[in-house]
């Protein structure tokens, strides 16, 4: 019983500790999406955003929820969102290479932040209610028509040899 009762509280102490761990990125993408063009055009949540965001990030970290390495990846992450110009992203990512394992992993996780916003717009997008110009959700089968299988095309016949300026000879 005793056991028991440990190893409940240290799941919680570590689902604690991912979710503050979080906290400061989330932040960060929330503060720079209530500008952002896109999800105000769109009608996005920048929160509901930057959730998935956060999500589609830790799922890719290596460890576990409250791993004490994490907190520096959301770390770099959010300091790869605050760069303003390109000597500062250069900057960050020379700074977090060895959190990385190298300047080219490093520029991978600074890049992926985009391919992460971009999946998480899309999600956001799919589920969005519309103006009658998108589709709500996607069919769940393909039209009658669509699963009719091609007619096979007719055998070629044999036409009359061409001379010259396509006149029959």
């Amino acid at each position: 019983m005793n056991y028991l009762t440990i190893a409940f509280a240290a799941v919680l102490a570590l689902g604690g500790c991912a979710k503050k761990e979080k906290t400061g990125l989330h932040d960060v993408l929330v503060e720079r999406f209530k500008d952002d063009q896109d999800l105000k055009d769109y009608k996005l949540d920048p929160s509901w955003v930057a959730d998935c965001v956060v999500d589609e990030i830790s799922s890719s970290l290596p460890g576990f929820a409250g791993d004490p390495r994490r907190p520096q990846f959301f770390d770099a992450y959010a300091r790869f969102l605050s760069v303003k110009s390109e000597a500062e992203a250069e900057k960050s990512i020379e700074e977090f290479e060895k959190l990385f394992g190298s300047h080219s992993q490093a520029r991978v996780a600074a890049t992926s932040m985009t391919d992460s916003i971009m999946t998480c717009m899309g999600k956001d997008i799919q589920g969005a209610d519309t103006d009658g110009h998108r589709v709500q959700e996607a069919p769940s089968a393909p039209p009658a028509s669509a699963q009719q299988p091609a007619p096979a095309p007719a055998p070629a016949e044999s036409a009359p040899e061409t001379g010259e300026r396509g006149r029959t000879q």
